[in-house]
């Protein structure tokens, strides 16, 4: 196994990035957090993070990115109106040019670039055709490092759960509202332990233009998952709606988190970078987390279980 690099540029510190860093940063390395809030500068600080305020990745310091030897994008699709845009379209070309010491780089993509496969167990040579506007955003900014010219790797990341964000207290509070879509719709996803997990593992073993998924081991309907949930932690049983029901009561943005039908395949990821994960279904993770009796404030918002 290679040694990990001496320092890394996390392009969007937020939830995953910011475990990222506290992770590189407790195994010696340097760690660099872009920013565009003075206030989000002071809170990266205050984790031990390097934190640069920046209004485009671009507008780095040239001195500053020579030295960097590896690169996380995780920086959100822009929204310009109703239209989600890929700004990577816009900076990365002329900074891939001046990361002249990267001798790895990770996008943070999303398995919604895969859109609706009724179903079927889908890869990473599974044909992207994203049904929606944030899957072919997605799409759009891994092409575009997949092309920049850097030794990039693109991660294709399945609903982030973990400590401060899960639906436990969502779920405690009642009224917890899902669907019973039919044929039932699986969907899969990954705690953010075994995301990072997963990204030493690829700094170790860099290997250009690769794509991997990251997800667990079980893929579930969604309203099964709310309810096994639930009954694992004493909530109150959440209310499954009909389709009809749905449409009528639930926004178009929740419901097009859950309209796609897959079930994500990580065999790769087992077989190239995490032969066993800490967290191979959420029952492993209820089972070992106070968090289940503790009850705590997390966040909530159903969009928030899904790396869009």
């Amino acid at each position: 196994m290679g040694r990990l690099p001496d320092n890394i540029l996390i392009f969007g510190c937020g939830y995953v990035g910011s475990k990222l860093a506290q992770r590189c940063l407790a195994l010696g390395m340097r760690v660099i957090g872009v920013t565009r809030s003075s206030e989000r500068r002071a809170a990266l600080n205050d984790l031990g993070i390097e934190a640069v305020v920046a209004d485009s990745p671009a507008n780095l310091p040239a001195d500053l990115l020579a030295e960097v030897e590896a690169v996380v994008d995780s920086i959100p699709l822009a929204r310009d109106g109703a239209r989600m845009h890929a700004p990577q379209l816009d900076w990365l070309p002329e900074l891939a040019p001046k990361l002249s010491s990267v001798i790895w780089s990770g996008y943070l993509s999303s398995t919604g670039v895969y859109g609706d496969a009724d179903g079927a167990w889908v890869d990473e040579t599974w044909p992207c055709k994203a049904g929606s506007a944030r899957g072919a955003g997605r799409l759009q900014a891994e092409l575009a490092w997949l092309q920049s010219g850097l030794p990039a790797e693109v991660f294709r990341l399945a609903g982030i759960y973990g400590p401060e964000r899960n639906i436990l207290a969502r779920l405690k509070a009642g009224g917890y509202q899902a669907v019973a879509w039919q044929p039932p719709h699986y969907s899969s996803r990954i705690h953010v332990d075994d995301i990072v997990a997963a990204l030493l593992a690829a700094m170790r073993q860099p290997k250009a233009g690769r794509i991997v998924n990251l997800a667990d081991d079980l893929p579930m309907p969604h309203a099964e998952y709310v309810l096994e949930v639930a009954r694992l932690i004493g909530a109150p049983v959440p209310e499954i709606l009909s389709e009809q029901e749905g449409e009528q009561r639930l926004s178009p943005a929740v419901l097009s988190f859950f309209r796609d039908n897959k079930r994500v395949s990580n065999r790769l990821l087992h077989r190239q970078l995490l032969p066993e994960l800490r967290y191979p279904d959420f029952r492993t993770w209820l089972a070992s987390s106070p968090i289940r009796q503790a009850g705590t404030p997390q966040n909530n918002n159903p969009r928030h279980l899904f790396h869009e």
